[in-house]
C-alpha cells in the first residue's frame, strides 16, 4: 500500500458503492487530493493492521456511527491516531422488502444502522457488514427486508418495495493515521456563525 509511489491509500469499509467509499471521494475531492486509491475492507479491525502496515500516505476512514469506533480509536493508541474528521451524509437509506412478502420477518441490516428502526417489528435480525451487501442478500432471498440504499429498488422495482424511507443522514467521519496531528490546539475550520445567536450568553449567565 502506497509503496513506492506518492499515492494516497484509503482504507475503508467495502464492497464498492458503500456510504464510506463515496464520502472518501468526496473527502478527497475537498482535499484537492486526486492521486489516490482505495483499500476496500469488510472488517475495520482488518483496516487497523492494514494501517499499521502502511506507511505515511495510508489512512484508515470510518463513520462516527460505526459500532468499533472507540475499538479502532484505542486499540493501537501509541501508533495511530485521529488525524482529521468531516461531515458528510450517507447515502440514501431505505428500509426495502421483498414484494411477493406481504409482512417481512426477517431484516438484514448493519450493526451501525440498527438506530434508525424498531428491530421489534421482525423476528429475525441477520447482521451484515455493509448496505450493499445487504442489498445483494435481500435479493438472493437470504432475508425478506433489508436496510440497505434507494438505488437497489431503483435497479430492482419488480422484485422489491419500499417499506420506509430514510433518506440521506448527516454524519462524521472520522480519519486514522500513522503521523500524531494534534499538537495542541483544536484542528477544525471555524464556524462561528452556528453560534453567533447565543453571542454573549456565557457572560450574562450568572
Amino acid at each position: 500500500m502506497g509503496e513506492g509511489s506518492d499515492k494516497v491509500t484509503l482504507i475503508t469499509l467495502g464492497p464498492e458503492g458503500t456510504c464510506h467509499e463515496r464520502a472518501c471521494r468526496r473527502y478527497m475531492e475537498f482535499q484537492g487530493v486526486e492521486d489516490f486509491g482505495f483499500e476496500l475492507i469488510t472488517d475495520f479491525h482488518v483496516g487497523l493492521e492494514m494501517l499499521r502496515e502502511g506507511d505515511e500516505r495510508t489512512f484508515l476512514v470510518q463513520c462516527s456511527a460505526h459500532p468499533k469506533v472507540h475499538e479502532i480509536t484505542e486499540k493501537y493508541w501509541t501508533e495511530v491516531w485521529v488525524v482529521d474528521t468531516f461531515i458528510f451524509p450517507t447515502k440514501h437509506l431505505v428500509v426495502l422488502a421483498r414484494k411477493e412478502i406481504e409482512r417481512a420477518r426477517s431484516l438484514g441490516i448493519v450493526p451501525a444502522t440498527k438506530g434508525y428502526v424498531d428491530l421489534s417489528q421482525w423476528e429475525e435480525i441477520v447482521d451484515v457488514p455493509s448496505k450493499p451487501l445487504v442489498g445483494e442478500g435481500l435479493l438472493r432471498g437470504d432475508y425478506e427486508a433489508g436496510l440497505t440504499h434507494m438505488e437497489h429498488l431503483e435497479e430492482h422495482p419488480d422484485e422489491l418495495r419500499l417499506d420506509l424511507d430514510i433518506g440521506e443522514i448527516d454524519t462524521t467521519w472520522v480519519v486514522y493515521g500513522k503521523e500524531k496531528r494534534f499538537a495542541g490546539e483544536v484542528i477544525g475550520i471555524p464556524s462561528a456563525e452556528l453560534f453567533s445567536q447565543f453571542a454573549g450568553t456565557a457572560a450574562a449567565t450568572p
